[in-house]
């Protein structure tokens, strides 16, 4: 392998996947620190602080707390004195009473040490985005495309990478001001899928030009569903302009907040269609993330920042493993003015984080077959399996 071969595989592949790991390791502990520092302010004990799972990479207690790094960032925990969590430590320490035990603070209390994450996400997106808009970004937006696979609809019809998705036949992704349009992604999935081998016209930008090509859709097998295929993967690009401090501050502020309606409604649309289409797993993140980083370091800031505003909302949800199930039982012990029973909060808690575990192994599972599918198929019928 030549020196330039090795320079090239640093820069365009092993620097983008560090830079996408150390993100994800950056967004759980922004989280983990939020629930840390609340328990610090309250006087709760904490034994241990862990970013990431798995096998142990690093440990080293700092005062009565064990702080740890493990090989696996997709999630990590706080472990706290008095708080019964299934997989949050040793739990040496839930049934704990004493004065610097949770169970003993006042109910605000523990809301804000309960939300401590939630509100640490919230407050990384908002600082992020407006510091975005102090700097700027520069390059396309639009829904861009990030490769192209061999014999695919998209190298047949001269799609390559780099070009900038603005409309699908009559389906508009970017708006006259030149922002997304609602449900961009889901639009543009929408009309690829309905469409196997059917013409379909794509305008793009192609650096300063804006062209129309027509392309002639492939399909592949979805279920047992004939579905529309580009061959093609996409990242989502908002280059912002810059502005002075009190304008970025502002817009910062009103993007943050336009990207929590737009999650709340995302939510709450998997649970009116009753289907996790198009809902993103850990490996179609780390794909996005990938990408970004690839185009710059504030494009990787612009897509945590991102995330971030999505893992704070899910959090919220009343379910027993999330930060909002264990709201949920310390409001009721505060109506009831009596703690439930620890088994039943550990029965709910390793109930709830067993359906996790299987709705993460099912949306990795597509995440595959949506980004790797055709690659597999090629295989599959290379090899007469």
């Amino acid at each position: 392998m030549t020196l330039h071969a090795i320079s090239l595989f640093l820069t365009s592949k092993a620097l983008p996947i560090a830079l996408a790991l150390l993100g994800f390791g950056l967004l759980i502990s922004v989280h983990e620190f939020g629930h840390f520092i609340f328990c610090k302010f309250f006087g709760i004990h904490t034994p241990t602080f862990s970013i990431g799972f798995g096998p142990e990479l690093y440990r080293r207690k700092i005062g009565r707390t064990d702080f740890r790094l493990a090989l696996i960032p997709f999630g990590g925990y706080c472990e706290i004195a008095g708080l019964a969590e299934v997989g949050q430590g040793e739990q040496q320490f839930a049934t704990a009473t004493g004065d610097d035990s949770f169970a003993t603070k006042a109910y605000w209390k523990k809301l804000l040490v309960l939300g401590g994450g939630i509100i640490f996400n919230l407050l990384f997106a908002y600082i992020v985005f407006c510091c975005l808009f102090m700097v700027g970004i520069n390059g396309p937006k639009g829904v861009v495309i990030d490769h192209v696979f061999k014999a695919s609809a998209a190298q047949k019809a001269g799609i390559v990478r780099g070009d900038a998705i603005l409309q699908i036949n009559d389906k508009k992704l970017v708006d006259e001001a030149g922002d997304f349009v609602e449900n961009a992604q889901e639009v543009l999935l929408t009309q690829i899928k309905a469409a196997p081998n059917t013409q379909a016209s794509f305008i793009i930008k192609r650096k300063d030009k804006t062209l129309t090509l027509p392309v002639l859709l492939g399909s592949k097998l979805e279920g047992d569903k004939t579905i529309g295929s580009l061959g093609a993967s996409f990242q989502f690009l908002m280059p912002l302009k810059a502005l002075p401090f009190v304008a970025a501050i502002k817009r910062g502020i009103e993007e943050t907040n336009h990207w929590m309606y737009m999650t709340v409604k995302s939510i709450k649309q998997l649970f009116v269609r009753r289907s996790l289409q198009g809902m993103g797993g850990p490996v179609m993140i780390m794909k996005m993330s990938v990408a970004n980083a690839r185009h710059s370091i504030l494009s990787l800031l612009l897509f945590l920042a991102i995330i971030s505003i999505n893992l704070a909302i899910f959090n919220l949800l009343p379910i027993g493993a999330l930060d909002g199930g264990q709201i949920l039982f310390s409001t009721i012990e505060a109506i009831i003015r009596r703690p439930l029973p620890i088994a039943v909060r550990i029965a709910i808690n390793l109930a709830s984080l067993v359906l996790f575990i299987g709705l993460a192994i099912y949306i990795t599972c597509q995440d595959i077959t949506t980004l790797f599918g055709a690659k597999i198929a090629a295989l599959w019928k290379k090899f007469g399996w």
